[in-house]
């Protein structure tokens, strides 16, 4: 597999990496995907989930192929952030690695909630400092979705490694642009998640898209990544993301689809967020994500994250302009009814 830098860290790591968020299967699963990785070359391995009960499973299949990865543990993640929470779970992630050691410190979503604010960002940034006088850590990272907050972390220089959403979705757009180029100017080890953007690009309404793994891959390839993580939830998927080290030029070429990438997504929300601001500040993006979450994590629990919107579907009064602006042609305001039907409705 193809190595690059990551970034000022200096570390080689294979431009396949491992996201773990989504893989189903139990310890079996993790397991051959980890034996997959490891064959392969895919060392770079992101470690997103800090719950004691979590490791009681992937830990023991980690340990036994730990020196062939670079591994990335998040400080902060699940139902908690306050300093206390992200330090003993982050001492249980050290524990549970097998050497007290990760290279990297991932400082979760440092745009959403009190992670935004600069009291919690210096309070874990001089902590996890502390961990790297202790040898524990290599290197800090912080995952985003917010270009501008990302770029801040980039150029503010309190940051190594920077994860962050990168796929055709975001094709020429400009703040995108602008902190690509920030990372290489200021040698910050790009990691793109969402490569498949979430595997929206793959199926459009139900549909086959004809957009292949290939061709998502080779796209961020294309731009100044270290590594992509895609998140397989089983074996299949991944052997059909490392089927990509296989695959022919032809097949990895993805001119065609920016091309017409309108037409092959028309109608299907890649949450791209255009049709903002909301004259209602309705999030719609985010209300339709957790529409196409159903079928995946169930209504329940869907429901629940759904209760945190502080301005619910149902506030949508059809003006239209969301339309006007979406370039994929969503029906918006039929989206929202969905959503408030769905998610509002009395039991």
């Amino acid at each position: 597999m193809e190595t690059r830098k990551l970034g000022r860290t200096g570390l080689d790591v294979g431009v396949i990496g491992l996201g773990t968020e989504h893989i189903q299967g139990g310890p079996e699963a993790h397991a051959e995907i980890l034996r997959l990785c490891a064959e392969a070359g895919a060392n770079y391995i992101d470690l997103l989930y800090i719950e004691p009960e979590y490791w009681e499973t992937f830990g023991p299949v980690l340990r036994p192929l730990r020196d062939h990865f670079v591994l990335a543990a998040h400080w902060s993640s699940g139902p908690e952030y306050d300093l206390g929470f992200c330090e003993r779970t982050f001492e249980n992630v050290l524990a549970q690695v097998g050497n007290d050691h990760v290279e990297v410190a991932m400082m979760t979503m440092i745009d959403d909630g009190d992670r935004r604010e600069a009291a919690w960002r210096e309070a874990s940034l001089e902590r996890l400092r502390r961990y790297q006088e202790q040898g524990r850590v290599g290197y800090i990272g912080a995952s985003a979705h917010d270009p501008d907050v990302a770029r801040e972390a980039v150029e503010g220089g309190w940051v190594d490694v920077l994860m962050f959403p990168v796929n055709m979705v975001w094709h020429e757009e400009a703040k995108q642009q602008a902190l690509y180029r920030a990372c290489v100017e200021h040698d910050v080890g790009l990691v793109a998640m969402k490569a498949y953007h979430g595997s929206t690009l793959f199926t459009v309404n139900g549909k086959p898209s004809g957009i292949t793994p290939a061709q998502c891959l080779s796209y961020v390839f294309s731009l100044p990544v270290a590594v992509a993580v895609p998140g397989p939830k089983n074996v299949d998927e991944w052997r059909s993301t490392l089927s990509y080290l296989e695959a022919t030029e032809a097949e990895k070429d993805y001119s065609s689809v920016l091309g017409d990438f309108s037409s092959l997504v028309a109608r299907q929300c890649v949450y791209c967020h255009h049709c903002l601001p909301c004259s209602q500040d309705i999030q719609i993006g985010w209300v339709i994500w957790h529409l196409d979450q159903v079928a995946n994590r169930g209504l329940d629990q869907v429901r629940e994250w759904y209760q945190g919107f502080p301005v619910k579907a149902s506030a949508c009064i059809e003006c239209g302009v969301c339309m006007e602006r979406c370039p994929f042609g969503v029906d918006i305001p039929a989206k929202m009814k969905e959503a408030a039907d769905l998610f509002e409705a009395v039991s």
